[in-house]
C-alpha cells in the first residue's frame, strides 16, 4: 500500500534574512546635520550673504552713534568669541548643555561678524577712495573679504583671525578717533593702530590667564596684528589708505556757480543726453570766462578741516604740470555733503585735471576735462542746475 506523500518546503534556517527590516530614519537634528555637510560651501556662502544683507540694513552714516556702538559691540563680541573657541580647542573638549548648543555654532558666528565688520569697512573706504592706489588697497580689501569664506584660509587658523581682528580693530579706530576729534591726522591714524595693537597685546595676556596654552606665544597670537599694523602705516604714509571719514560726494566743471542759500546754482552747456559727464568736461571756453570747480565733501558732524583743490595742465612735451592749489576749509554734518566752489581764470586749452586732496596729500577726489577755445561771438544758452 502506498501512501500519498506531499513535498514540505525545508526549513528556514536563516530567518533573521526574511525578517521584515526595521526603521531607521535619522531624526530631524540628524537630518539637518547631514544636509549641512553636504551642502558645506554653500552654507558658507549663505553665512557670508547674511552678514553682507544685515549690514546694509544697518549701516548708516560713519558718524552714527547707533552705528559705532553697534560696530564696537561686534568687536567686543567677536573677542569673547574667540577666547572662548581658543578656550575649547586647547582643552580638546566640546562644550555641553544649552551653552553647548548655542556654542557649536561659534566658528559661523566668528566668520559672520568678520564678514560684517569687513562689508561696513569695504563700504567706507570704497566711499572715501579715489585714484589708482586707492582702488588697489580696495582690490586687496575685498580679496580679504572673499578668502574669509575659503575653507582653505580658514584652515590658517589662529594666526589668520589675529591677523584679521587687528585689521578690523585698526580700521574702526582709524575713523573712530577723526569723528570724536572732528579733523583728519596723521597722528591719529599713527594712534589708532597703537591702540589696536595695546587691545590685541591685552587679549592675549586675558586669553592666556583664562586657557593655559604653551603653544599661545606672542609669536602666533599677537605678531600678526602687529604685522598688519606695520603695512597699514606703510600704506598710509604712501598715501594708498583712503581719507577715512571723508568721502566725495559730487565734483563738476562749470561756466559758473553761485551760491543760493544753501544750495549752489550751476551753469553749463552740457546737452543733456551727456549724463557720463559732470558739468562742462568738455569746456568750449571764450577770453572772458572762467573755469569753476564744484565739490560735494562729506564730512562728519562737528568736523573741521581743510582740503586742497589742485589744478593741473598735461603738457604736450613734459606731461602734467601742478599750476595752484586753492585751499578750502570744510565743516561737517550735511548729509549731502558741504558745498565748495574753486576757480581758475588764466588757464589755455588741453586736458586739465582738478585733484581734491587733504592737508597731507592724501586724493578726496579727482575729475578730469579739456578746454576747447570757443572762437564763436553768438549768444552761449547755459543750462542751470541746482545742487
Amino acid at each position: 500500500m502506498q501512501r500519498e506523500t506531499t513535498s514540505l518546503p525545508p526549513p528556514n534556517l536563516d530567518r533573521a534574512s526574511h525578517a521584515p527590516a526595521l526603521s531607521t530614519r535619522p531624526t530631524l537634528w540628524e537630518s539637518v546635520k547631514l544636509f549641512r555637510v553636504r551642502h558645506r560651501r554653500w552654507e558658507t556662502v549663505l553665512f557670508f550673504l547674511a552678514g553682507f544683507c544685515f549690514d546694509l540694513l544697518l549701516l548708516e552714516r560713519i558718524d552714527s552713534l547707533p552705528m559705532l556702538i553697534h560696530q564696537g559691540s561686534y568687536l567686543v563680541l567677536l573677542s569673547i568669541l574667540l577666547a572662548v573657541d581658543h578656550h575649547y580647542t586647547a582643552a580638546k573638549a566640546a562644550p555641553t548643555g544649552v551653552w553647548g548648543k548655542l556654542l557649536h555654532f561659534r566658528h559661523e558666528m566668528i566668520h559672520f561678524l568678520f564678514g560684517t565688520l569687513l562689508n561696513a569697512f569695504l563700504v567706507f573706504y570704497f566711499k572715501a577712495s579715489s585714484g589708482l592706489f586707492s582702488l588697489l588697497f580696495l582690490v586687496g580689501l575685498c580679496a580679504v573679504l572673499l578668502a574669509n569664506e575659503m575653507p582653505q584660509f580658514r584652515r590658517l587658523g589662529p594666526i589668520m583671525r589675529v591677523a584679521l581682528h587687528g585689521f578690523a580693530l585698526s580700521s574702526y579706530f582709524a575713523y573712530l578717533l577723526p569723528v570724536l576729534a572732528g579733523f583728519l591726522s596723521p597722528w591719529l591714524f599713527t594712534l589708532s593702530l597703537l591702540l589696536s595693537s595695546a587691545v590685541t597685546f591685552s587679549l592675549w595676556r586675558a586669553y592666556r590667564r583664562w586657557t593655559p596654552d604653551p603653544s599661545w606665544t606672542f609669536r602666533r597670537a599677537v605678531a600678526p596684528s602687529l604685522a598688519i599694523q606695520a603695512i597699514l602705516l606703510a600704506l598710509y604714509s604712501a598715501r594708498v589708505v583712503p581719507p577715512v571719514p571723508l568721502s566725495l560726494k559730487w565734483i563738476g566743471i562749470y561756466h559758473g556757480a553761485q551760491r543760493d542759500g544753501k544750495s549752489v546754482k550751476l551753469l553749463h552747456q552740457r546737452p543733456p543726453w551727456k549724463i557720463w559727464e559732470h558739468g562742462d568736461q568738455t569746456f568750449l571756453a571764450r577770453p572772458e570766462d572762467r573755469v569753476h570747480c564744484f565739490v560735494r565733501i562729506f564730512a562728519p558732524r562737528n568736523f573741521r578741516d581743510g582740503v586742497k583743490v589742485r589744478w593741473a595742465y598735461e603738457d604736450p612735451r613734459s606731461g602734467w604740470r601742478w599750476t595752484d592749489g586753492i585751499p578750502l576749509t570744510i565743516s561737517g554734518g550735511q548729509e549731502e555733503g558741504w558745498r565748495g566752489i574753486a576757480y581758475k581764470k588764466n588757464f589755455v586749452s588741453g586736458h586739465w585735471k582738478v585733484t581734491v586732496e587733504t592737508d597731507d596729500g592724501r586724493e578726496v577726489g579727482s575729475i578730469r576735462f579739456t578746454v576747447i577755445a570757443d572762437a564763436s561771438t553768438e549768444p552761449r544758452t547755459f543750462f542751470e542746475e541746482l545742487r
